[in-house]
């Protein structure tokens, strides 16, 4: 059973007993004019040896339905929930080239199979397992004619991108808004080489990198205290996206470091004073205690001059 928001397409596996030994088909949604499915079957974890969870995002009837050559570009998200904290939830995401020869892409050993059964692991709700895929296309090519594919881009789901007549002014080679000129003039005056390996062509892919790169810096420039762990994960994984994609981001690659560091120390620092917390707390209980024995000899004594 499966329910679609936008671009969310949220999977609830009824019967989780049917994981032990062979793969689970979602029901197909559409997300960019396309249609995706999702796949979920255990594998055997290639280090430990322990049965885990796959999860994988399909292209579903490609070879009846899609003419020869056909490709699409999109970044995907897929997260196991946790019904008991969101922070126990297992989150994967990536960007992906989907084709003809690579119809099909996730994530190996999401979560132990053992672990997904735990009683108290939170991952099960009345013997329910819930899947989310977030997916987001980026370019399509000989599925959709120039008008829909148009159509598609102007409603993008990001907010800097949903009207693209503000996505006017071209800064070395990217297209950008009016309020982000300035600080994309800056990295490439800091950074000339930022796009010397960098050669993708198609304008809205190049648009959209641009734009995770400037998200990227935004959460870097954030105060330790406002980053979780997952935004820390989130960061370090768009990182790898655009280095892989062919920009030259050591400098940003530091300063992530930089940011970790930070986040452990202040970590550390807020787990310090949770422990001075927690024994003042002990101490005050203790002194409330000795004062209750204090009260209650007073009071004794004064019963025996009666």
């Amino acid at each position: 059973m499966g329910k679609q928001v936008n671009n969310t397409f949220t999977w609830v596996i009824k019967n989780v007993s049917t994981l032990q030994g062979q793969e689970v088909r979602s029901e197909i949604f559409v997300v960019g004019g396309c249609k995706w499915r999702l796949i979920a079957y255990p594998e055997v974890n290639n280090v430990d040896g322990y049965l885990s969870l796959s999860v994988y995002l399909d292209v579903p009837d490609c070879c009846e339905s899609l003419p020869s050559g056909w490709k699409r570009h999109a970044k995907f998200s897929l997260t196991i929930v946790n019904q008991i904290s969101e922070e126990l939830s297992q989150l994967q995401e990536g960007w992906r080239w989907f084709d003809e020869n690579t119809k099909i892409c996730g994530f190996r050993d999401m979560i132990p199979v053992v672990n997904l059964h735990n009683i108290n692991g939170g991952f099960l709700l009345n013997g329910e397992l819930t899947i989310i895929a977030e997916v987001e296309v980026h370019e399509i090519i000989d599925t959709l004619n120039a008008s829909q594919v148009e159509e598609y881009f102007s409603d993008d789901s990001s907010e800097d991108f949903q009207n693209k007549d503000n996505v006017n002014i071209e800064v070395n080679g990217f297209q950008v808004l009016d309020s982000q000129v300035d600080q994309v003039n800056a990295i490439f005056e800091k950074h000339p080489d930022l796009t010397s390996n960098f050669n993708l062509k198609n304008q809205h892919i190049k648009n959209a990198y641009m734009h995770a790169l400037l998200d990227l810096i935004k959460t870097l420039c954030k105060s330790p205290k406002d980053l979780t762990v997952e935004d820390m994960n989130k960061a370090d994984n768009t990182l790898t996206d655009l280095v892989k994609a062919g920009l030259n981001l050591d400098w940003l690659s530091h300063k992530l470091d930089q940011a970790l560091e930070k986040q452990i120390d202040y970590d550390t620092r807020i787990r310090e004073l949770e422990k001075q917390v927690k024994k003042r707390k002990l101490a005050v209980t203790e002194l409330e205690a000795d004062l209750e024995k204090e009260k209650a000899a007073a009071s004794a004594s004064l019963i025996l001059f009666d």
